[in-house]
């Protein structure tokens, strides 16, 4: 039976959250060699024999939504270029973009764990696929970053040491927002520097979306306790990283608010924010 492989860009099949747009080889000896296109149409090999494997190439990494895991995949070849099965150890380790090693480990794997798998740009492909549970690979500072792996009968290794690229697809940690004491009493001031509202934010929540380029979504939450509709009253903001460093600062213009009325403002964005960082947001009047 053939499986999909479903790659978060198809025209980006091997690159993202793979590792290059046309896959490579590697020989015992560690050179990498040109792809003979004509063996992806023979029959695999139910040998088991790992003696018999020449070459490796087709390698990519994934991560699969559905079973909320990651696939390393590989294809093995006989001396013939006969695609082949094999019982191997594979030694596996993911660094992140950040230089954090996310996951070590050694993978074992038998006949079970070679299939037939299709995709619009490779065609149908025999391979190898290691499922990682999300669950063993730590939280991280980066979304993406390397997977280097090694395949191996007990001490012989069979092939140098391999990577490919894992792209925005590996998890990563939350972040953390603090801000000052609230409720926080904010003046909004008219150009003449005479207090013509008083803004008071009662709470302050956020969301962390982790996908692609970070971004931190901040709500405000509270009321107009003093003053008219004046079509638009303007509060500033300034954010700090756990180092006290300026990241971003802004205004917030809440419309047409009448004294009493509460309001809800989602306008706070911040992109490329840091997984795991802690920030601090401080809320004060605008300055003209």
């Amino acid at each position: 039976m053939k499986k999909s492989i479903i790659f978060l860009f198809a025209i980006l099949l091997y690159s993202l959250c793979g590792c290059s747009a046309f896959p490579t080889v590697a020989s015992p000896d560690g050179k990498e060699v040109s792809q003979d296109e004509g063996t992806n149409d023979t029959e695999p090999s139910s040998d088991t024999d790992y003696e018999r494997v020449e070459t490796m190439k087709g390698w990519s990494f994934q991560y699969n939504q559905g079973t909320d895991d990651y696939s390393l995949f590989f294809e093995l070849l006989d001396g013939a270029g006969k695609v082949v099965s094999a019982n191997v150890d594979v030694d596996l380790r993911i660094v992140n973009d950040n230089g954090e090693e996310v996951f070590a480990a050694t993978k074992s794997i038998t006949d079970d764990d070679f299939g037939y798998y299709e995709s619009n740009a490779a065609g149908t492909r025999y391979l190898a696929d290691i499922r990682i549970p999300t669950a063993e690979i730590k939280e991280g500072k980066s979304s993406s970053g390397t997977v280097y792996f090694t395949v191996r009968k007990g001490t012989i290794a069979l092939f140098d040491e391999v990577n490919c690229m894992a792209l925005y697809c590996l998890p990563v940690s939350d972040v953390k927002l603090t801000v000052d004491n609230l409720p926080v009493d904010i003046k909004v001031k008219g150009y003449d520097g005479n207090t013509e509202s008083m803004i008071q934010i009662t709470e302050v929540s956020y969301t962390f979306e982790k996908e692609y380029t970070p971004q931190l979504k901040i709500t405000l939450t509270g009321q107009k306790t003093y003053g008219s509709d004046s079509g638009y009253d303007i509060i500033a903001y300034k954010l700090y990283d756990s180092e006290e460093y300026l990241i971003d600062t802004g205004t917030v213009f809440l419309n047409s608010l009448d004294n009493g009325d509460k309001f809800k403002d989602n306008s706070i964005i911040i992109y490329d924010v840091t997984p795991g960082e802690t920030y601090f947001l401080r809320l004060t009047e605008y300055s003209w």
